[in-house]
């Protein structure tokens, strides 16, 4: 990171989505195109292996996903060049969370994404991810 202040960010606009896999050829530039008037987008069950970030002409995508292929879970985000050069830190919590942290105008802002377990799974499985979550959010600096 550069020691030049950066700018702060007046509006945002921004979405989550579940996008059920992104392992299909051409699927990440398919699902940029739809989001281009978004500044960050949300993804979740995105399927991909391990941790990364893929840099693009227009957009950037940051991805969290598990360590062995299991082609299941996996999150990130798509972040347009405005927010790309207002990311403080960014980082993959696990195949289930990652995590973004950006300057905004009055404050900087956290945002977790998250692939929460879904109603026909057992009671112990959704315990573990709101517990998991929980943990995530008492990490976030409260006045940074």
């Amino acid at each position: 990171m550069n020691n030049r202040r950066r700018q702060r960010i007046t509006d945002l606009t921004f979405d989550t989505w579940d996008f059920q896999t992104m392992l299909q050829p051409g699927k990440m530039m398919e699902i940029a195109d739809e989001t281009l008037k978004l500044d960050l987008v949300a993804i979740q069950e995105i399927r991909w292996q391990v941790n990364g970030e893929i840099n693009k002409k227009i957009f950037t995508v940051i991805y969290s996903g598990p360590e062995n292929r299991t082609v299941q879970y996996g999150t990130g985000l798509i972040v347009s060049i405005k927010i790309k050069e207002r990311i403080l830190e960014w980082g993959p919590v696990n195949d289930r969370f990652c995590r973004i942290r950006i300057t905004g105008k009055f404050r900087n802002l956290t945002i977790i994404s998250g692939y929460a377990s879904t109603e026909d799974k057992r009671e112990e499985e959704k315990v573990e991810f709101y517990s998991k979550l929980q943990i995530i959010y008492s990490r976030v600096p409260k006045y940074m």
